[in-house]
């Protein structure tokens, strides 16, 4: 009763958010507002996610129902410091319809699936996992040293240090052949954690928690974000799955929080401008990527954008420089096809920065409302790989099936050709895990994990024999 009790308000709150906006801040221009009806959609996918099993998949579809709210309160807020014309209903009601079809293919998998249920003895000293890294646990722990150190081998410095506005120079530098692969960051910050999670003694835990947040700051020091939150976002995950639960404790609060606060501090820090001036041309420093998007929906149709191909520029990232080239095609021009380059000039032409939409909106203008059926197979397999989370035995697959649901989840404000590659690049590594890993046939049935006690726990954080 109190779950119906607590859906019926969530779908009330979500029906009259328009008009709350209307009397917060009292904007004479109607068009400014989101309408009754764009929100009239968002029944749907509440009434899923409160019918939904799996809780990583309820935390994904929760997280980009607020990036609505997030991107609806930041162009309400900017309008207030530059009241251009911007019509925020079309573009709301696109969002809403996209977020139902990725609702409803989150719901056609999960109706099928159970959450897999771990013993009282597991929730309380973790859940059991073979260590399947053996020897390339060591390089991948200490790559974001070696990431940095050929950073600075090529830069020189250090661009968010620079004192001065780098978010243009940011994308021209040579920063060498190591950065291609700083998405293994990610890998590292989650293995460092492990080890956090791990540690019986006190100052062992203080080491691993600091070289932890050491690699997640060195992700960032190229004033990107993604792969920051990325690394957090996965940390907090992976707690979750060892914990055997999904509950938001201090410890959860507190890296909701330090994400937060590192995406605003790394913007000013780019721009080389005080929070203060920042909050005064910006406001609402999150939110900016929906604001595009809208901007993008209010002069534009799906097929207007020039030179835009998300078909193209998503698959040169997934295809190797090398074998396009045998086939005669420039992955670097196709690449240029993508959403952050080709949106990037459409409301600057002195624009050389790129700019990021999300994924709805690549979608909606690659393929019009036929991406309603990419968005239904996106839903499908986000919650495939939740549930594939769930049911890990190995801490590789475990942790790059983490990594992979993070990166998801920040399509809502990202870009598919960034999420194309990232992917490739954890395929590599995956099969560098597969060659590495013992050749002895592994003989211990799933069952055997499943009923381990904890005096086996020493055996399975030993390399597999």
């Amino acid at each position: 009763m109190k779950k119906y009790f607590l859906l019926i308000m969530c779908c009330i709150a979500a029906q009259v958010t328009p008009l709350v906006y209307q009397a917060v801040f009292g904007y004479t221009e109607y068009f400014i507002y989101p309408s009754l009806l764009s929100h009239t959609l968002l029944i749907i996918p509440i009434f899923i996610l409160f019918h939904l099993k799996n809780r990583f998949t309820k935390a994904f579809l929760t997280f980009w129902i607020l990036w609505l709210y997030i991107g609806e309160l930041k162009i309400l807020n900017y309008y207030a410091i530059n009241p251009y014309f911007i019509s925020m209903d079309e573009g709301c009601i696109i969002y809403n319809s996209f977020l139902i079809a990725m609702s409803i293919g989150m719901f056609i998998y999960d109706i099928n699936c159970t959450v897999p249920s771990i013993t009282p003895e597991h929730q309380e000293k973790g859940r059991p996992l073979y260590t399947d890294l053996t020897w390339l646990e060591y390089p991948l722990l200490l790559f974001p040293l070696i990431w940095f150190v050929d950073f600075i081998r090529n830069v020189g410095y250090i661009p968010i240090f620079s004192g001065s506005d780098v978010t243009e120079k940011m994308y021209h530098i040579d920063y060498g052949y190591v950065y291609n692969f700083g998405f293994f960051n990610c890998v590292s910050a989650v293995l460092l954690y492990d080890r956090f999670l791990r540690s019986q003694r006190t100052p062992e835990k203080v080491v691993w928690l600091s070289l932890t947040i050491l690699a997640i700051l060195i992700t960032s020091i190229d004033s990107k974000r993604l792969f920051l939150l990325i690394s957090i976002g996965s940390i907090f995950f992976y707690e979750k799955i060892m914990a055997g639960k999904f509950t938001i404790n201090t410890r959860s609060i507190v890296m909701i929080v330090v994400a937060a606060i590192l995406y605003v501090s790394l913007q000013n820090l780019r721009l080389g401008s005080s929070s203060s001036s920042q909050f005064a041309r910006e406001g609402l420093p999150m939110g900016v990527e929906f604001r595009e998007y809208i901007r993008a929906v209010n002069e534009f149709k799906p097929g207007e954008i020039p030179g835009y191909d998300l078909t193209a520029s998503t698959l040169a990232n997934f295809i190797n420089s090398g074998i396009l080239s045998i086939a005669g095609i420039n992955k670097a021009d196709l690449i240029t096809k993508d959403s952050a380059l080709t949106f990037m000039t459409l409301f600057d032409p002195d624009n050389t920065m790129g700019i990021r939409t999300g994924l709805i909106s690549e979608l909606y203008f690659a393929y019009d409302f036929y991406g309603l059926i990419v968005m239904l197979a996106f839903g499908y397999v986000v919650s495939y790989v939740s549930y594939a989370m769930l049911h890990a035995k190995m801490k590789s697959n475990m942790i790059l099936l983490i990594i992979i649901f993070s990166l998801l989840m920040l399509t809502v404000f990202g870009q598919s050709s960034v999420t194309a590659g990232s992917l490739t690049v954890l395929f590599y590594l995956h099969i560098v895990i597969r060659l590495a890993r013992p050749t002895i046939r592994l003989t211990v049935s799933i069952d055997s994990v499943n009923n381990v006690s904890q005096d086996g726990l020493s055996h399975l954080n030993a390399p597999i024999r």
